[in-house]
């Protein structure tokens, strides 16, 4: 006589197939909490927590909104550490669209998800880290605006 066994959920909160794969075969999305984000009151010390373990001479951000307090509490808390660098801003006009595009080309839609039209589909988590990494690309002269393909430029 079988006897059932106790499904329990996964960490994911979805239960399990009884079977031979037994792992999770649900995919959770990310959310933004899942990402190392950091709350306004630990930019400094975040600042000067990399000016310790890497020698940054330049650091680079975007000159949307608000950049300029960014730029102020980033020059204050590094001289405040005992560290000279400078501060450059880039143009981020249109980084975000070229953050969700880089997205879909390293996460191609699958199966019936594929004859969604691109213009319908929404990126499933923040593309910040793609955004960052153009900022990085504009600033090194790698990319620029115009690439993105955007029917204003």
């Amino acid at each position: 006589m079988y006897r059932l066994q106790e499904r329990k959920k996964h960490d994911c909160g979805h239960r399990p197939r009884i079977g031979k794969n037994r792992s999770c075969s649900f995919k959770r999305r990310r959310s933004p909490a899942d990402k190392n984000h950091y709350p306004d009151s630990a930019l400094e010390t975040e600042i000067t927590d990399m000016l310790d373990h890497y020698d940054i001479k330049t650091i680079v951000m975007g000159n949307g909104t608000h950049h300029e307090e960014l730029r102020r509490r980033t020059e204050k808390a590094a001289e405040a550490a005992g560290y000279t660098i400078t501060v450059q801003l880039v143009n981020e006009k249109y980084t975000t669209e070229m953050g969700e595009k880089k997205y879909w080309e390293e996460h191609p839609p699958r199966g019936l998800a594929r004859l969604i039209p691109v213009t319908f589909r929404t990126v499933p988590e923040p593309v910040d880290d793609y955004v960052a990494w153009i900022i990085g690309d504009i600033y090194l002269g790698r990319i620029k605006a115009e690439d993105v393909g955007h029917k204003k430029v």
